[in-house]
């Protein structure tokens, strides 16, 4: 972004603010961050980590990352006395090495990824109707995603207001 361009931005953030400022307030709301950091959503995610296939994978990934360090000091240490067939052998091993890594760190991920759906999926309802609450009762009248946010004062940050309606919910 060239300089004019963040001054055009700025000045236009500004004269919104400042309309907007007349009609009621403008905040912030990271809408993941604030289910996510819900008591359901964390008990959730406990539940997911202690279960017996994610601490298996996780296991097998943390086993993985001693391999792939174990063998990358044994190839800095003995490179130079290998012969070419050690060396080849050696970074093809590497090269699994890393592959398994990849996999079961997507795997994990996914598993994680797929379990944020759900949380998001079933608190959506309740988050809307904990934002349309706050939206009436603090006269706001504008919500920006925090993420799209350089600077915002945690006064005007909701996600903390959201989460706690959340959690008060049923």
């Amino acid at each position: 972004m060239t300089v004019t361009q963040k001054l055009f931005a700025v000045m236009a953030l500004s004269l919104v603010s400042a309309v907007s400022w007349a009609q009621g307030k403008v905040v912030v709301l990271d809408p993941t961050a604030a289910v996510m950091g819900t008591a359901a959503a964390k008990a959730k995610f406990d539940k997911l980590q202690k279960s017996a296939e994610f601490a298996a994978a996780k296991a097998k990934l943390d086993g993985l990352t001693a391999d792939i360090k174990a063998l990358q000091a044994e190839y800095q240490k003995n490179k130079s006395v290998w012969s070419a067939e050690q060396i080849a052998e050696k970074e093809k091993k590497l090269q699994s090495l890393g592959q398994d890594y990849q996999f079961q760190g997507k795997k994990l991920q996914s598993e994680q990824q797929a379990l944020m759906q759900q949380v998001m999926q079933e608190l959506g309802p309740k988050m809307e109707a904990a934002v349309k609450q706050l939206v009436e009762s603090e006269n706001i009248s504008m919500i920006v995603d925090a993420k799209s946010v350089m600077m915002a004062k945690p006064e005007n940050d909701l996600t903390p207001k959201v989460t706690e309606l959340l959690n008060k919910a049923k």
